[in-house]
Order: structure tokens, then sequence, then C-alpha cells
């Protein structure tokens, strides 16, 4: 089965009131703020959108995000390849549907003035929350060793500076 492109913008009521579901692509380009945090061009994301209405008539997106990146390991800075991965489940605020009345297992998500919402953006924020808080290889394949890092040195000798808070201790004298 081939691919096609995800669409950018979609009614996310008439699409789940049609039951519609999509799998493609995302191209990579078009992710301007995911590619900021990589070293080499993003790939196109594998997706998949699911479009449905659960047993309580709340309308939801169903999402699987997948794409290899290659970003900078913290420790020595060599290119390394991540995987991310990411499921995600939105419904939209509606007149309808507010968020305060909806279950903790949807993310709400507001429509824009089409009331449309934008799948790419969805998506890219998705990847972007999948990313690792800290990039780096495992220790063993890394080549700079954990254990011989040093990130400064420590004075032994005592400050000669005045302590903040001996006036507050003077004025607990008295």
């Amino acid at each position: 089965m081939q691919k096609v492109r995800i669409p950018i913008s979609v009614d996310p009521v008439k699409s789940a009131g049609k039951q519609l579901s999509y799998v493609g692509l995302v191209p990579g380009k078009s992710m301007t703020r995911l590619q900021e945090l990589l070293v080499e061009p993003c790939a196109d994301v594998d997706a998949e959108l699911e479009f449905d209405q659960d047993a309580q008539n709340i309308k939801h997106m169903k999402g699987h995000a997948t794409v290899s990146v290659t970003v900078a390991c913290e420790r020595c800075g060599e290119p390394m390849d991540v995987t991310l991965v990411s499921n995600f489940v939105y419904a939209p605020v509606t007149k309808r549907q507010t968020a305060t009345d909806m279950p903790s297992d949807y993310e709400a998500i507001e429509l824009d003035e089409l009331g449309e919402i934008q799948l790419h953006r969805i998506i890219e924020d998705e990847l972007i929350l999948a990313m690792p808080v800290v990039v780096k290889h495992d220790e063993r394949e890394c080549r700079v060793d954990s254990n011989a890092m040093q990130w400064g040195e420590i004075d032994d000798a005592p400050s000669d500076k005045e302590n903040p808070f001996a006036v507050l201790q003077e004025l607990k004298r008295k």
C-alpha cells in the first residue's frame, strides 16, 4: 500500500462523524521547529490518524507518529540516531464538548477560525515532546568516558565574603 500525504488541516468533528482515518506521511521539511533540534534534515514522518466517536458521543482523534532523526550527543557532540515515537488522543473543544467536562483520557484542542485543526503542527508538537530531554549515547558507545569528565574545580579555601544573613542574625539578637 502506497503512503500518501496527511492533510495539513481537517475538521475533526466532521471527520469523527464520518469515522475517517489517514495512514501516510508528513513531509519532514515542513517541520521547521523540529528541524532546529537536529543535526541533519528530518525524514518524512510516518503517521496514522483515526477520527471516531466514543460511547459518550465524544468526538476524538487518535494518532501515532514515528520518525528517525539524527541529533548531537550532549556528552561528546557526535551525531547519533534517535527514533521518536508518539501516541496521542485529542478531542476538539466545541459548544457541545467543552474542556471542563471532557474525560482525562483526551487532550483538549481548540479549533481555528475555520473550525479545523492543523494536523502537521499537532504531529510536530508531539514529536518535539517525544524528544529525550538529554540526548546522549549509551556510556559504552560514547567516545567520551563519563568517569573522566570534569565540570570545573571547587575552591576549598574559606570565603572572605561576609555572610549576607549576618544582618538578620543581629536583628534576631536584639
